[in-house]
């Protein structure tokens, strides 16, 4: 029985989704739908590496999605980190600003005690490219693309006919 493929390719081109997804302001608000660009990267990457298999090679397992999603995880949170970066030098902190000044326009931070409007509005301008950030991408990036991945293995999978499971 032939090997089964490797696996850098397909969770390199799933953690290049995910870490677009995350990192592209405002395209980046996706995630706020419990992680679902993170999940996506960890679903294509099983995709991607279905596409690789044979009929003589092993069906995928769990094993497979799981491994592939974490990896594609962990490649997002890279990526991620980059195009962080990149969209923060040639932009600075748009995304933050755009909802400061949402929230002025539509009254909240006016019902604010001065202390906590000032303190709100340091902490979103300076927020930024952060340590804390680049840590929290790369404990987030991997645990949801690895549930991205269960998915992609479920949808994915050969399954079995009833004819099959009978005999």
């Amino acid at each position: 029985m032939p090997q089964k493929p490797d696996k850098f390719v397909p969770a390199m081109y799933g953690g290049i989704i995910m870490g677009v997804l995350s990192a592209t302001p405002f395209l980046s608000f996706v995630n706020c739908l419990c992680c679902a660009g993170i999940m996506l990267g960890g679903f294509m990457s099983v995709y991607f590496y279905k596409k690789t298999l044979t009929e003589e090679m092993e069906a995928l397992t769990s094993a497979d999605g799981m491994g592939l999603g974490a990896f594609a995880g962990l490649f997002g949170a890279v990526a991620s980190t980059i195009l962080s970066g990149l969209f923060f030098l040639m932009l600075g902190n748009i995304v933050n600003e755009a909802i400061l000044e949402a929230m002025q326009s539509g009254g909240f931070l006016d019902q604010l005690p001065p202390d906590a409007r000032m303190q709100m509005e340091q902490s979103m301008v300076n927020q930024g490219f952060s340590l804390i950030g680049i840590v929290i991408s790369f404990i987030i990036c991997p645990l949801f693309g690895l549930l991205g991945g269960l998915i992609g293995y479920a949808v994915f999978r050969k399954r079995e006919s009833k004819e099959e499971k009978i005999v």
